[in-house]
């Protein structure tokens, strides 16, 4: 399992250039090289300049070459602890499996901040109308989400068909919120759209597992979450935990910061329970 500094330079990738890729696979293939070397010996290693690994450092959200490599020895040290003891372990798919959940939460609460959380909460309850848009592997994550903010009163739509995305965008306004559920925005049936959101003013929450700075003027609030390429077990995993994960973090912190929000959770919890109860007279034999 890669470490959460891999999974933010993989979060990255497209909007890296030619000079920053060779940096960024080098780091992925060769982390401990990075680590045992100085900013010298790396740059000769990959035939670039220290100017160019000192970007690279920053663009990928440390103050320079000293401090990524501390991140990068700290996060391997301990992913080699979770190697060993998993290694001892009996290596069963259920606790393979187990093991790369765990880890991609973990790198999934890395690579989310405080900050960002509340500013989507707060966004979400200024919001007159919320809009959810998502394409077709993750949209059952977008009516997840769309429930569960109905349940405490919230005015919520979900949009998942190409044309109802279009036509969604072209109608919002500043009142408007639109939280973008999808791998990348940088797709033919998302970039645009957020494009028209932008220029109609509605506020704009993205969560996805790739993240580039060209989105910082469109999108006000960027959740990045670590890609199932770097578990053990990718072929058999989906990303759709750890996008689970975050709209279940904001939805913590909507409830437990607001008072009429929980009892509104309670009182529709009441119903739905009373709802899906049977009487017992029908299953007595």
């Amino acid at each position: 399992m890669a470490s959460v500094v891999i999974s933010k330079i993989i979060s990255l990738q497209s909007s890296f250039t030619v000079s920053e890729n060779e940096i960024s696979q080098f780091v992925i293939n060769n982390p401990d090289f990075v680590i045992t070397n100085t900013i010298t010996n790396l740059a000769k290693k990959i035939g670039t300049s220290e100017a160019s690994i000192n970007r690279f450092c920053k663009k990928v959200g440390y103050k320079g070459f000293n401090n990524f490599k501390i991140a990068l020895a700290q996060n391997s040290y301990y992913s080699n602890m979770e190697k060993e003891n998993s290694s001892n372990a009996d290596s069963s798919i259920i606790e393979s499996m187990s093991l790369d959940y765990t880890q991609l939460i973990k790198n999934t609460s890395a690579m989310l901040s405080e900050e960002s959380l509340n500013n989507s909460v707060e966004l979400i309850k200024n919001a007159e109308t919320i809009h959810v848009i998502s394409l077709i592997n993750t949209s059952f994550i977008a009516n997840e989400l769309a429930f569960k903010l109905s349940l405490i009163g919230l005015k919520v739509k979900t949009h998942i068909d190409k044309l109802d995305i279009h036509l969604c965008t072209s109608n919002l306004s500043s009142k408007d919120l639109l939280i973008v559920i999808v791998p990348t925005l940088l797709c033919n049936d998302i970039y645009p759209s957020l494009i028209t959101a932008r220029d109609r003013e509605a506020k704009i929450i993205s969560i996805t597992s790739t993240d580039s700075p060209k989105f910082n003027d469109i999108v006000d609030v960027k959740l990045i979450t670590p890609d199932k390429i770097i578990a053990n077990n990718s072929l058999a995993l989906s990303n759709s935990l750890m996008l689970l994960f975050t709209i279940d973090l904001i939805y913590g912190l909507l409830l437990r910061d607001d008072k009429t929000l929980r009892q509104r959770k309670l009182n529709s919890d009441t119903i739905i329970n009373t709802h899906q109860s049977i009487d017992r007279y029908l299953i007595d034999f």
